[in-house]
């Protein structure tokens, strides 16, 4: 639910938004884009195309924008106040920090799968391994004889 909270005409009206953000990460990012995010303000009015972004000095939402007859891109939907803007940008990385939580349990049992898979020999390593031990216990019985041999 909205809560607001009226003050003097010289004071600021502080309003805490319900927020419901979801997070798309990409699998591959190419720039420094690393997911779009969709976002529903107090069940009334949604907003999608936002883009979580891997800048120079951290993480951080930026909203939907068209390219404009200069080639400048201009916001479509914004928040107005500094205030909504930090409860946005928070809304949204929450969602996307918990939608790479979710999906690492996947990563990491599809990098164990290709580990072990690399770690396990072929049928072909395995024998050529065998093959190769019993060379080498073959090999020490040998030289043990050879010296007997040339004592008698």
């Amino acid at each position: 639910m909205a809560k607001s909270t009226a003050k003097t005409a010289d004071q600021a009206v502080i309003t805490a938004l319900k927020l419901e953000a979801r997070a798309y990460p990409i699998d591959e990012p190419k720039g420094s884009t690393v997911a779009f995010a969709s976002l529903n303000i107090n069940d009334a009015f949604a907003v999608q195309g936002l883009k979580v972004v891997n800048g120079d000095k951290g993480m951080f939402v930026s909203m939907p924008s068209t390219k404009d007859k200069n080639g400048d891109y201009k916001d479509i939907a914004f928040p107005v106040t500094a205030d909504a803007r930090k409860q946005v940008g928070a809304a949204v990385l929450s969602a996307y920090a918990k939608a790479v939580e979710k999906s690492q349990p996947e990563l990491a049992a599809a990098a164990r799968s290709a580990k072990d898979a690399l770690e396990k020999p072929s049928l072909t390593g395995q024998l050529k391994d065998a093959a190769k031990e019993s060379k080498a216990q073959a090999a020490p019985a040998k030289d043990k004889a050879a010296p007997a041999h040339e004592a008698r």
